[in-house]
């Protein structure tokens, strides 16, 4: 990104909560609090001081199937924070005492997250959907499992997961492709003096072997989960009730991504969708009302978010539904269509001006396996889509099995 002065660099590891069992829940997350904490030449207050040093932002993110570690600085800090961030990786100590602190600042996150209704929200709405497989689980596991996680489990995690071809370092800024291949050069040699230097460089076959057996880069042999229909809702005494109606969506990289973005736009993704328009603005039954959808390497969910009181919930998911069937009964206008294309060309643009988007999209298509299309071809992809596209893609998911997840006061909110 030519006149940029700053630059924005990520180590990605494949492998998010998804890839735990029962007994192993939570690592992933708990090692993302580890790697802070020290390795062979720092502690974890020089890590900090490193970090805040530059000015910029640094942090780590968890996902169901991704673990990133990244640092937005000036150019001229790039070689120093490259080279924090791969000794950070490849030579954490995860110091028992270190541990044991953490185990509680975790446990007070996730209390955290269990005070956030929306938060409860979607992870509601993944158990239900998602059954007894690994992604119905929460990101960070819940507190009991975090209470009686063993030290030796997350050892054992980090030895097994944090090794190529799981491994993705992305760039994105002012550097030259060049200039930060040398920087990640430099601070790999210095890295392979730690004691998991080997494991850069891919010495040995068993473990990285194994892992390049799965079905995209870093990715373990998963089994796909089975989506189940339903209804649940957790009670808590606060003002407004969550809702989440949804179904099966489409899994990252599908081949009608861009018919897909289109319909999400189209019915709830903006201030002049369906959904807000017909919600908010003409009944005022709702604040807030969209479509949110995840997607994983074989699966994806698509729902309707709303919060609204609980005397309104009923009127929102009716309406919700009307919406959703009308979309799916009647072809668009063309200039409906037109206005959503524009919409979405619009925010891939400005989106990919942003050194820590542009990073976080490389990062991704190495991952899985996506095809990296410039900024033109992502427009004419989005062009393509025609009224009929975004009727049928509607109607696909209509047809599907249908989950309802709500949390807030009681109240009788049924599927229609």
């Amino acid at each position: 990104m030519p006149g940029l002065a700053s630059e924005t660099i990520g180590i990605w590891v494949a492998a998010g909560s998804r890839d735990e069992s029962a007994e192993t829940a939570g690592s992933t997350h708990f090692l993302e609090h580890m790697l802070f904490k020290g390795t062979g030449t720092r502690d974890a207050k020089s890590i900090a001081a490193a970090f805040d040093r530059t000015g910029g932002d640094s942090n780590a993110i968890t996902a169901k199937e991704l673990t990133c570690y990244y640092s937005r600085c000036l150019v001229t800090d790039l070689p120093d924070i490259t080279g924090l961030l791969v000794d950070m990786v490849s030579n954490s100590q995860l110091d028992v005492e270190e541990f044991e602190r953490e185990r509680g600042v975790i446990i007070e996150e996730l209390a955290m997250s269990a005070d956030d209704p929306g938060d409860v929200l979607f992870d509601d709405f993944d158990a239900l959907v998602f059954g007894q497989h690994s992604l119905a689980r929460p990101v960070g596991a819940t507190k009991d499992q975090i209470r009686v996680l063993g030290h030796h489990t997350v050892i054992d995690h980090y030895q097994s997961t944090y090794i190529p071809p799981r491994l993705v370092i992305a760039a994105a800024g002012g550097a030259t492709h060049e200039e930060v291949l040398a920087m990640v050069e430099e601070a790999l040699a210095e890295a392979g003096l730690g004691s998991r230097g080997d494991v850069w460089s891919g010495a040995g076959t068993g473990d990285a072997a194994s892992v390049a057996k799965g079905s995209h880069l870093g990715g373990a042999a998963r089994v796909r989960p089975e989506f189940h229909s339903g209804k649940s809702h957790t009670v808590k005494d606060i003002e407004q009730l969550g809702i989440m109606l949804g179904c099966e969506g489409l899994a990252e990289g599908h081949d009608d991504r861009f018919i897909y973005s289109v319909m999400l736009t189209m019915l709830g993704g903006g201030m002049s969708s369906r959904l807000f328009q017909s919600v908010r603005e003409e009944r005022g039954l709702a604040y807030a009302v969209n479509c949110v959808a995840s997607q994983f390497t074989d699966t994806g969910t698509f729902g309707i978010y709303a919060g609204c009181t609980a005397e309104n919930a009923q009127a929102v998911v009716d309406l919700a539904m009307s919406e959703w069937d009308r979309l799916a009964q009647e072809t668009p206008s063309q200039f409906e269509l037109d206005e959503i294309v524009s919409q979405l060309s619009g925010s891939m643009v400005l989106g990919l001006e942003s050194s820590a988007a542009r990073m976080n999209r490389l990062a991704r298509s190495e991952i899985f396996g996506l095809p990296l299309e410039s900024p033109m071809d992502l427009i004419e992809r989005v062009r393509s889509v025609t009224a009929e596209d975004v009727s049928e893609m509607a109607g696909r998911l209509l047809s599907r099995p249908k989950a309802l997840a709500l949390v807030g006061p009681a109240a009788e909110v049924e599927l229609p």
